[in-house]
């Protein structure tokens, strides 16, 4: 079996519960044809390059299955049929795929990318409070420079007791 990644877009002006079951249409083509759905991305509403049958944004779904290329075609012709649809896009990503093998690849990147985010957070964090530390010492060497301008006379020099 194929492994293909299907992205398509769909009407930004339906409500969250019909895009919900758009999708889940899509899905339902992919498993009744004897394939399986690895991973469903919704990417969310975004603006279009350009007016695609007078809509300026659109919803974009990518949709990675495992599936025999009649499936593949099952679900273009879907697509191609669903007035919600207002473009798609399919590509075979590998020849010969294993829906397992695919899913650990899915979940590895995925913790590359939880790790990667927690590593940037506590970065962010370990500089934020650096910058707190400077700014609460900051008002310390302020007062000191401050006391040692009060204690000096006109002439710089120190005032005799």
């Amino acid at each position: 079996m194929r492994r293909y990644e299907t992205i398509f877009i769909l009407r930004p002006d339906q409500g969250e519960t019909q895009i919900k079951e758009t999708i889940k249409r899509f899905e339902g083509i992919v498993t009744s044809g004897g394939g399986e759905p690895i991973e469903t991305e919704e990417w969310g509403s975004r603006e279009l390059a350009y007016n695609i049958k007078g809509e300026r944004r659109g919803y974009y779904v990518r949709l990675d299955y495992v599936a025999d290329g009649a499936v593949m075609n099952e679900v273009e012709r879907n697509l191609k049929l669903s007035d919600p649809v207002l473009r798609y896009l399919s590509v075979m990503l590998d020849h010969d795929a294993d829906p397992a093998k695919a899913r650990e690849e899915i979940d590895a990147r995925n913790r590359r990318i939880a790790e990667a985010k927690a590593a940037a957070e506590a970065r962010a964090a370990a500089l934020a409070a650096a910058q707190q530390e400077k700014v609460e010492d900051a008002p310390e060497e302020l007062m000191m420079e401050a006391g040692e301008e009060e204690s000096s006379g006109p002439e710089g020099g120190r005032q005799p007791d």
